[in-house]
């Protein structure tokens, strides 16, 4: 069988007007339950809907719109995140394999000038990409917070 991911409005209309449920309660019920529920006239409990009925609050419908929302408001924020990873974590990683390189008398091996790439030193490449990537994570955690 398919699961409901939510209640039709004659099933909504049936449990309001005929059954006496509240629609502050519908927007929490289980969706999967709402037409068992109206289709075997089950009235509203009197102490209120069981907890097993309800969904949780981070998953009702005004709590994933409110995310929604909030995601929707910067929505570049990841994909930076994710950006200054791999900028911060390529400088990093790069630098400490220069540095055990140099270490271990690798032939070739030196932290400023030897080890080069189209003119520039590959370590000083290295530690800029790890300020590059610390630099645009920090701004992007400072400016877009939720």
């Amino acid at each position: 069988g398919t699961t409901a991911l939510f209640i039709n409005q004659q099933t909504k209309r049936v449990l309001i007007e005929e059954l006496g449920y509240k629609r502050a309660e519908l927007e929490r019920l289980k969706p999967e339950l709402a037409l068992p529920i109206a289709s075997k006239r089950i009235s509203r409990p009197q102490e209120g809907l069981p907890e097993e009925w309800l969904l949780r609050e981070d998953e009702t419908a005004s709590a994933m719109v409110a995310k929604l929302e909030k995601e929707q408001q910067y929505p570049l924020k990841f994909p930076l995140l994710g950006v200054s990873l791999i900028l911060f974590g390529k400088g990093i990683s790069d630098a400490l394999i220069t540095a055990i390189k140099v270490y271990i008398g690798f032939p070739g091996a030196d932290l400023l000038v030897k080890e080069t790439f189209m003119g520039l030193s590959v370590l000083g490449i290295d530690l800029v990409c790890v300020a590059i990537g610390a630099a645009l994570g920090s701004w992007t955690l400072k400016t877009m917070k939720d």
